[in-house]
């Protein structure tokens, strides 16, 4: 685990990871301060790899960089189209590349300001999961199907696109219905994409009741709920700030993020979860 100690984008970012019950650790996970130059922005993002570690290796490099590249390449255009060029540019990179049978999900953040107010866009692929805690309650940012290939609207998708749903997978494959890599079920391997590589985006102004962000895999979402997940950090930072000295608390608040992002992959592996987990808590 690891916390940004000196971190000017937010007030505490924090990180952790278990492999949990698997043979092999497929998660990634990237935090970038001051992004694009930017005192004030930050881009994070989580990536649940599966059918080893090559695809999420190279969107944890690559991802935010293509990000930047298309902001910059066409700064008049917005946010959501440039997220949807660097996907497409990722996952089609990664095939040139010699990527063609592992995938991941994504979930991808950009908190950057604009007029008057910050911003959080949240662009993901999978069921890989963003949330924010909005006066204590949870607001999901990333859509409610996890994009799972049983959702009415990802099926009828694959479906349109020349695939089948069996055994709850795309063509009895893959269970979720977006995804980086994967290109056994892209095109040109197939006449178009079974699996999509354009992400769901949202776009939420942050408010002066938005206390924290939680951005993790499916490890901790399959045992966690949204609500349950916002409720054991609130209680956790109560916990903490009853500890914290007066002296020393401006040290201690930095490091706030790497304490509650350990306690909930912790809380999901004491839950039974048996998936890897990686969870990132940045308070904006």
């Amino acid at each position: 685990m690891g916390f940004a100690e000196n971190c000017r984008s937010a007030t505490s970012v924090g990180w952790a990871e278990d492999v949990g019950r698997r043979d092999e650790m497929e998660d990634g996970f990237v935090f970038v301060d001051c992004f694009g130059g930017c005192k004030t922005s930050a881009y994070f993002g989580i990536y649940d790899g599966h059918g080893g570690r090559q695809c999420v290796d190279f969107v944890t490099h690559s991802l935010h960089e293509n990000l930047l590249e298309e902001l910059q390449r066409m700064p008049n255009s917005n946010a959501p189209d440039a997220f949807i060029r660097a996907f497409a540019r990722t996952d089609k990179s990664m095939l040139t590349h010699g990527i063609q049978v592992s995938g991941c999900t994504a979930c991808s953040c950009l908190l950057r300001e604009e007029k008057t107010s910050r911003v959080i866009y949240t662009a993901h692929l999978g069921d890989a999961r963003a949330v924010i805690c909005r006066g204590g309650l949870a607001v999901r940012l990333t859509s409610m199907s996890d994009h799972k290939a049983t959702d009415p609207a990802e099926a009828k998708r694959v479906i349109e696109a020349g695939g089948s749903i069996f055994n709850e997978r795309v063509n009895g494959m893959l269970a979720i219905a977006r995804a980086f890599g994967d290109h056994q079920l892209k095109a040109p391997a197939l006449p178009n994409d079974a699996v999509s590589n354009v992400p769901d985006i949202t776009s939420t102004e942050l408010t002066d009741q938005d206390m924290f962000v939680i951005v993790a895999c499916d490890g901790l979402w399959d045992v966690i709920e949204d609500q349950e997940s916002v409720n054991l950090v609130l209680e956790g930072i109560r916990e903490l700030m009853a500890l914290l000295p007066s002296t020393d608390t401006l040290a201690h608040r930095k490091s706030m993020g790497e304490v509650l992002a350990r306690m909930l992959v912790e809380e999901a592996l004491a839950r039974g979860t048996s998936d890897n987990v990686s969870c990132l808590m940045v308070f904006p």
